[in-house]
């Protein structure tokens, strides 16, 4: 892996909000491959993930991005949807066709433009259908049904019997980080201009993540109404919010990289996905990272540092009692409750903080995981270069 970054994510509404996701994605793909020096023609596949692929964001958004980027016609694209971790699914299959000899120099990411196409979107036309069939409905009737996100989530707090106090406290805990990574620009960041840049225009740049709140207390968090079930634990504070943003990687072969004098920052060891209950679509996680660390001969004590998808605190929550990994070695520079989540980049954003935290020396190994809606995760374990 030659290099990962991402823009800073805008709040739903916000900064990014002006930007068509396509014209979005084609700006980090110039970056990408312009702060090489590389040319676009080099690029074998462009791969990206997308949650959801209706209107602004439909007919396949990483080959418009190719075209928008100014790139040559030869170059194709493809867009994954595995809901949250379509991202990390696309940076899993660009690796994949690189280690397999298939293609020699990849970029794999994702875009999300949630102030354009909401979360749900694709339900807003009725009369083209709903995806969900007769079948899969009768085999979850029974257990309340297919559950949305935020009660996903409440299903998860009452299963796993975790206390609101610790969702609150992990969601404080990822804003502080953040805020304190973000003091030091990590250099996995690029700056986007708040408008869509146009002849002419004048536009300043986001460098931050804008969701990043003032220092807020326990007592703030404690505060906040339950926004799903009466009583519940569910709030605003410790569930991501929407999010506008795009990421993307560089991956090549070991030739491919030596004849373009370039040097890899991190390799892939290992890949797994695993399926779970879409009733508690978040935890699927759990059983990704054991196959990956199995896949990559790995304990979690050997693994520096662990980047897991923030849909919710108890999510991550979860996934470090499924896991037993400590705290301090979770999501270090923050996650989705500090930064805002756009799904459809949200995993490659992952792979851009570990990649930065490898080539910076910290840890020899890490561990990116990611779960969609559904019940679908990925994991993959990657290694300093």
């Amino acid at each position: 892996m030659l290099d990962a970054l991402r823009t800073p994510y805008g709040r739903r509404g916000g900064a990014l909000s002006t930007w068509h996701p396509v014209d979005l994605a084609a700006e980090l793909l110039s970056q990408l491959v312009g702060r090489h020096g590389l040319d676009g023609s080099l690029v074998e596949d462009v791969v990206l993930g997308c949650t959801s692929q209706v209107g602004a964001q439909a007919g396949n958004i990483a080959r418009r991005a190719v075209l928008a980027a100014g790139w040559p016609e030869s170059v194709p694209g493809a867009t994954v949807d595995r809901q949250a971790a379509s991202s990390c699914q696309a940076v899993h299959w660009a690796a994949q066709a690189v280690m397999s000899g298939a293609q020699d120099l990849v970029v794999a990411g994702g875009v999300e433009v949630m102030t354009a196409v909401p979360l749900g979107a694709n339900l807003a036309v009725p009369a083209v259908g709903k995806p969900y069939g007769r079948r899969l409905q009768e085999r979850y009737r029974a257990g309340g049904g297919l559950l949305p996100p935020g009660l996903a989530a409440e299903e998860v707090v009452r299963r796993w019997s975790l206390r609101r106090a610790d969702l609150d406290a992990w969601a404080l805990a990822s804003q502080t980080r953040a805020r304190r990574a973000q003091r030091h620009r990590p250099g996995y960041f690029v700056a986007v201009a708040t408008a869509p840049l146009s002849p002419g225009a004048a536009a300043s740049l986001l460098v931050s993540d804008e969701a990043l709140s003032p220092r807020r207390s326990l007592a703030d968090l404690a505060a906040l109404v339950p926004m799903y079930v009466d009583g519940g634990a569910i709030t605003a504070a410790n569930m991501a919010a929407e999010g506008d943003g795009a990421a993307a990687l560089l991956i090549a072969s070991p030739k491919r990289a030596s004849d373009l004098g370039l040097s890899a920052k991190a390799v892939m060891v290992s890949f797994a996905v695993a399926g779970g209950g879409p009733e508690v679509w978040p935890v699927a996680t759990i059983a990704a990272t054991s196959e990956a660390l199995r896949r990559a001969g790995l304990v979690p004590d050997q693994v520096g540092r662990f980047e897991v998808h923030e849909s919710s605190a108890a999510a991550v929550l979860a996934w470090m009692a499924g896991t037993g990994v400590p705290p301090e070695r979770v999501n270090p520079e923050g996650g989705a409750l500090a930064t805002t989540a756009p799904l459809g980049a949200a995993g490659a954003g992952l792979f851009a903080a570990a990649v930065a935290g490898l080539a910076s020396g910290d840890a020899r190994y890490a561990l990116v995981c990611c779960a969609g809606e559904g019940g679908v995760a990925t994991a993959c374990v990657l290694e300093r270069a």
